[in-house]
């Protein structure tokens, strides 16, 4: 009599759910580098990824774009401004469809800003800092 013996689970990707997997690449002279297709599966990679360096490590991490909705805080504002009825609907229309264009302004002025070197305490001194000259 032979007991069958159940199989390893792995992923379709070949990497096992909830374990470490470790690989060593090579970094081009152009400083690029080739993630491990298991690994690229395993994250669900497309075309974008963020990645952040710790002071020790660099963590790669799938690109997330969550929707966010504004319109409740819209509203409030413009209740608070004292409209309502068709003018409250037509200035909501106006702010919501100008909110894509502030967004990618807000995104730009943010990838200006200077890296922050050192701590976090010591960046947010100098904010203050510069509050203070203002």
């Amino acid at each position: 009599m032979s007991a069958l013996m159940p199989k390893k689970r792995t992923t379709t990707h070949g990497l096992d759910p909830g374990k470490k997997a470790k690989r060593r690449v090579r970094v081009s002279q152009q400083r690029q580098l080739s993630i491990p297709k298991d690994f690229y599966l395993a994250l669900g990679l497309n075309d974008e990824a963020v990645m952040e360096f710790t002071g020790k490590e660099i963590i790669i991490r799938p690109a997330t774009f969550e929707e966010v909705d504004f319109s409740e805080d819209i509203l409030q504002d413009l209740i608070a401004q004292g409209l309502s009825g068709q003018e409250l609907l037509q200035e909501f229309k106006n702010v919501r469809s100008s909110l894509p264009a502030a967004l990618q302004v807000l995104e730009q002025e943010t990838m200006n800003q200077p890296i922050i070197q050192g701590s976090l305490d010591d960046y947010l001194d100098s904010l203050e800092d510069d509050e203070d000259d203002e």
